[in-house]
């Protein structure tokens, strides 16, 4: 069985309140647009998250788990055809994995301190990663990807209008992600709910709620086998929103997948997986 949990912690590895908030009357029913401009200028994040495998095989339960972190200080770089640009620092970066076989991980040196620009649309929508992409590093027990595998969605998804208090609208959206040994497809679909304005560590933040459900697949090849993790998830998110400053202070994600690891080759098998993920992307000073 040791091969299968090793192969159980490499794909887990690939799969990856500081304020008190009040609620602020006065604006309960203006109509606000929320654009990213990052009009403040610099903005540090630090994002972790957590995601719980459970595996059944042959009636054993086993479990492994992944502690993920990722700070970058984000600068405005202008303008290009109604897009902005933005220049991303790494400042931090780590990967943690506990699982039968025991811990592995660490800091992944080869991309704290780089640099990369990338393009995003006024609601959040990544379309250049190819500096992020050209940046390379080793994962200890995963192999090598690069940043682009980070910041494919990164950034939180906006309505595209004017909105007030009690908006609500649909939203479906595909990630896609490749690396050398792994290809990621993700559909989501998210029902959001514009809930009103919230005072955020000082800072009045427009408070979207989301209920989320969709399907990923991930397909790799580790220790001369073909894997496929594949399955539906549901989750919900929240997410604060400052339209003044033109960023997000806070992000936070819950979702669950139920779902099956099937190894295709050179034996056939097949075991039920649960995956609980949490992440939290927030504003650091």
């Amino acid at each position: 069985m040791k091969p299968l949990l090793a192969v159980s912690a490499t794909l887990l590895i690939a799969c990856i309140e500081f304020f008190s908030p009040s609620y602020s009357q006065s604006a309960s029913q203006k109509s606000v647009k929320l654009e990213y401009s990052f009009a403040a200028g610099n903005v540090k994040y630090l994002s972790t998250s957590k995601i719980i495998q459970t595996m059944d095989i042959e009636g054993q339960s086993m479990q492994a788990n992944v502690f993920s972190t990722l700070g970058c200080t984000i600068k405005p770089a202008g303008k290009q055809d109604g897009y902005l640009k933005l220049e991303v620092k790494i400042d931090t970066m780590g990967q943690n994995t506990e699982s039968p076989q025991g811990y592995s991980g660490g800091a992944v040196a080869d991309a704290i301190g780089k640099t990369f620009n990338l393009t995003i649309s006024p609601s959040g929508k990544e379309t250049d990663l190819s500096g992020a992409a050209n940046i390379v590093f080793y994962i200890e027990g995963s192999g090598r990807s690069d940043l682009s595998q980070s910041f494919t969605d990164y950034f939180p998804d906006l309505p595209e209008k004017p909105v007030t208090p009690g908006y609500a609208w649909s939203s479906t959206d595909t990630v896609r992600a490749k690396s050398e040994t792994m290809s990621v497809l993700m559909i989501i679909k998210s029902e959001n709910t514009f809930e009103g304005f919230e005072t955020v560590d000082g800072t009045e933040c427009a408070k979207i709620v989301s209920v989320l459900s969709g399907s990923r697949d991930v397909k790799t090849q580790t220790q001369g086998m073909d894997i496929r993790m594949r399955g539906p998830f549901t989750g919900s998110g929240t997410l604060f929103f400052a339209p003044v400053k033109g960023y997000f202070l806070k992000h936070m994600v819950t979702t669950k997948m139920d779902g099956s690891m099937e190894i295709t080759s050179p034996e056939a098998m097949t075991f039920p997986v649960v995956m609980d993920m949490t992440s939290v992307n927030e504003v650091v000073k």
